[in-house]
This record gives C-alpha cells, sequence and structure tokens, in this order.
C-alpha cells in the first residue's frame, strides 16, 4: 500500500482505557458517545517484496552500547489538549525526516554514517508486560518470502562492515523453523533467544522518531456513473510505465484518460476520492448497500506535493490549522478553487479492486509487503533503511493511550522516509481515522535485528 499519511479531524477523546491488547485484541477509546473500537485481524499468508537499498560499507561506522535506553515510566493518561492536536504531517517543519520529500528533491548534501546501537530488551517500557503473540503468528507468514533468496544474500536494509543489520536469509532460516514450533504463550521467550533490539541512527532514543497514522476509509460509490456518482478513480492504464512521467493531475481532472474504460468505481465526493490516494486503499459502499474493496496498483510518477502545505503557502490556513478536516472544510467552502488546489499535487494513484478482501471485512487493506494489514499491528517505514517483514517496537503516546509494542514493518508511504518515520495503522472505519488522524507524537522506534548477524557485524567492525 504506498501511501501519503495524513490527519483526519475529529471531536477530542477522552481516554477511559488504553491498555495493550492482550488475548482479546482490543484497544477501546470512549468519544463522547462513540466507542472506538479496533479489533484484532486475522493474518493471511505474505509475500515479501521489499527491495534491498545498501550503502557504501565505506561510509558506514559502528556504535555499541549495552543498554543504551533508559528506563522510563509509560505515559500516563491524561485527557486530550486540543491545543496540542497535531498538525497535518503533510506540512512538517522543516526539522522533520518528511520535509525534504514533501518539498521536492532535496539538494545534495554529505551522507552522515549511519550509526547502529544495540539495547537489551529489559530496558524497554512495557517489554516484558507486552502480548508478542501477534507478531510470532505473523513472523510464520512472512517467513517463506524472507527465506526466498540464496543462504549468502541480506533481507535487505542498511549494512554495516560489508554485512546486513538484519542478516542474511541463512540467519533466518533456524529462526522461521523456531517460530513453527514455537508455543504462542511463550512468544517473548521466543524474540529474545532469536533477536537483539538495536537503534539507527538515534531512532531508539526517546523523542528521535515521529510517528503518525494511517487507516483504511469508507467512501460512497457506483460501478456505472449517475445520480451523485460522478467523479472517477481510475484503474492502472496499460501504457503506464514505472518511473516514466505519466499524465499529471491536472490533464487526468481534464478528461486524459477518460473514454478509456479505466473508471474502476464513481465516487460521489472528490475530496473523498482524493484523500483515498492519500491513504492508498479503501471500502467502497455501494448503492445496494455492498461494500468492496480497492487498493493501491500503480502512481503516475509525479513527486507528491501537500495541498495543506499549499492552503499555508496560499495564507488560506495557519500551519497550526492543517488538519485532513481543516482542509476538507476550506474547499467545501471554496468550491470555485478545488480543482486548483487539487491539481498542485501533480502525484496521481491508480487503484485495483481487491474481492478476496471484500469476502471478508475482518481483513486489513494490501500494504506494500502484498498482505492484509493486522489492526494496531503493522507500521510503514523507510524500506531503504528497514527490510519489510521485520518486527519492531514501539514507544510512543497515541491519542488512544501509550503504544507500547511488538509489531511488524508490513508498508511503506510516500512521506516514510529516514531511520526516525513510522506510520501506525490503526484499522478501518470512522474510530481508527479519528485516532489515525489525531497522531502525530515523537516517540522510540527500536528494530529487531538477527542476533547472530549483529555478532558477525559487530566482530567485523572490532
Amino acid at each position: 500500500m504506498h501511501r501519503h499519511p495524513t490527519t483526519r479531524n475529529g471531536p477530542n477523546l477522552i481516554r477511559r482505557q488504553a491498555a495493550q491488547d492482550r488475548s482479546s485484541g482490543q484497544i477501546r477509546c470512549i468519544k463522547k458517545r462513540m466507542c472506538i473500537r479496533l479489533f484484532a485481524i486475522p493474518l493471511a499468508a505474505l509475500s515479501l517484496c521489499a527491495c534491498a537499498s545498501a550503502r557504501s560499507t565505506a561510509d558506514l561506522h559502528v556504535q555499541q552500547s549495552n543498554n543504551t535506553i533508559p528506563v522510563t515510566e509509560p505515559i500516563s493518561a491524561r485527557p486530550l489538549n486540543p491545543a496540542a492536536l497535531p498538525a497535518d504531517p503533510e506540512a512538517l517543519p522543516p526539522n522533520y525526516s518528511a520535509a525534504q520529500v514533501i518539498s521536492g528533491k532535496p539538494a545534495a548534501t554529505p551522507v552522515t554514517p549511519p550509526v547502529v546501537e544495540r539495547f537489551v530488551f529489559a530496558s524497554m517500557p512495557g517489554w516484558t508486560d507486552g502480548d508478542h503473540a501477534p507478531v510470532l503468528i505473523t513472523l510464520r507468514d512472512t517467513c517463506p518470502k524472507i527465506l526466498r533468496n540464496a543462504a549468502d544474500q541480506g533481507i535487505g536494509g542498511q549494512t554495516l562492515n560489508g554485512e546486513p543489520v538484519f542478516g542474511r536469509t541463512s540467519d533466518w532460516r533456524p529462526i522461521c523453523e523456531s517460530a513453527l514450533r514455537a508455543d504462542t504463550k511463550t512468544a517473548r521467550a521466543f524474540f529474545e533467544k532469536w533477536f537483539e533490539p538495536v537503534s539507527v541512527n538515534g531512532a531508539g532514543k526517546n523523542g528521535s522518531t515521529l510517528y503518525t497514522g494511517y487507516f483504511e476509509p469508507e467512501l460512497r460509490g457506483s460501478r456505472v456513473r449517475g445520480g451523485p456518482y460522478q467523479f472517477p478513480i481510475y484503474s492502472k492504464p496499460p501504457d503506464l510505465r514505472s518511473d516514466v512521467p505519466y499524465f499529471e493531475r491536472s490533464q487526468i481532472q481534464n478528461g486524459a484518460l477518460s473514454e478509456r474504460g479505466l473508471e474502476l468505481f464513481w465516487i460521489d465526493d472528490p475530496v473523498e476520492a482524493f484523500f483515498l490516494e492519500i491513504q492508498g486503499s479503501g471500502r467502497i459502499r455501494l448503492p445496494d448497500g455492498s461494500v468492496t474493496r480497492v487498493g493501491f496498483a500503480g502512481k503516475n510518477g509525479h513527486a507528491y506535493t501537500a495541498i495543506g502545505k499549499t492552503l499555508v503557502n496560499w495564507n488560506e490556513l495557519a500551519l497550526e490549522q492543517v488538519t485532513a478536516q481543516s482542509i476538507k472544510d476550506w474547499i467545501r467552502n471554496n468550491p470555485q478553487r478545488r480543482d486548483d488546489l487539487l491539481a498542485t499535487n501533480r502525484s496521481y494513484v491508480f487503484f485495483t479492486e481487491r474481492p478476496e478482501l471484500a469476502k471478508d471485512p475482518s481483513l486489513g487493506p494490501i500494504g506494500t509487503f502484498g498482505t492484509p494489514l493486522p489492526t494496531m499491528r503493522a507500521i510503514a517505514v523507510d524500506r531503504s533503511i528497514y527490510p519489510l517483514g521485520i518486527p519492531f517496537w514501539l514507544d510512543f503516546e497515541s491519542p488512544v493511550g501509550p503504544v507500547q509494542r511488538l509489531v511488524t514493518a508490513l508498508d511503506t508511504g510516500g512521506a516514510i522516509k529516514g531511520t526516525g518515520r513510522a506510520d501506525f495503522f490503526y484499522g478501518s472505519g470512522d474510530g481508527p481515522g479519528f485516532a489515525a488522524g489525531e497522531t502525530r507524537a515523537r516517540g522510540r522506534l527500536i528494530a529487531l535485528a538477527p542476533t547472530a548477524a549483529l555478532r558477525r557485524i559487530f566482530r567485523a567492525g572490532s
């Protein structure tokens, strides 16, 4: 699922319960009279499509620490402060890692040698009491693709001293064999036996990682044009080529793809159709009440530009006012300028229908990894640094309470760039949408790397 994070504003959330999901797999948050239920999603078989992006070993630097994360108490629950609600991540200030993506191709800068730090599990707040079984189950499904390459090949991501930080295929084979036999009741012991926590470029230090959230929206649409359903979402054109710029948004808005039979669905709201592109997947409720699913199929090859940032540049909104809802409100108050605003984002996303997901509403959308995303157990990362399919420990404050849990990297996003950047998947529907829209927090991002790989790396660096 290739997406760009955004926000969705809503009424204040009053947190009455924010606990790690145990066997029930639930986190509840009371929003006035509405209860947000974020439920666990059954996992399907996974297929890996991540690409490795190694750096020159001449530029690498190693730093080892026996216990670099100080033990701290989890962030206490407190009422959400409306004044502190996150601004739109599309319009992040320059010190955030996503800013260069927003503003286009950055100027060439010297490459900073990456630093890898090793931690201990006991130093991670929440680790001992966490429910790690869902990620062990996910690992059983991800293993076939992790093991797809030759034994001496890396699985992708960062390298140090000429070795992949997250291991070779040969490092993962015994892990995967053990995962098939492991009892989910002893999942914590399994991860402690086979992995070590690591931080790349300080992402595991408190406040060093920027978290945003995303979700799967539901739109109203039809398979045929008529009545309120006048705004198409398109399937991938057969003449679209990777890395070759195609029609940009303004041209598509003006009919460049019309009468080619590419209309996948007709939506009743062009603004919601635009935000569907940002999320990268969604549910379409048809006139007969049935629901189908769509997912990312391709892009037109043009750089993404945040329309929230455009409205700030136009002096229409202040930076602190920018949310998905404020953008939608501005458009509906200025309908004559809608197309001009949307056209400033030249990027355009094409979709495909996912009938296999429509059969089971509990399944999440398909991520970049090629598998349904489990609710509150998946993140999007920069796969040039982190391979997809590997476990991560998260530690940040969300609108539904502190998030301290083990997840799997199963997705990527256009604005998810750098070592300290992650997008947290909340689930499908309005409740997760509110939570995702209000998430923009600083925290820790800690990857789990095979112990065998780290021993080899640090021995080579000594």
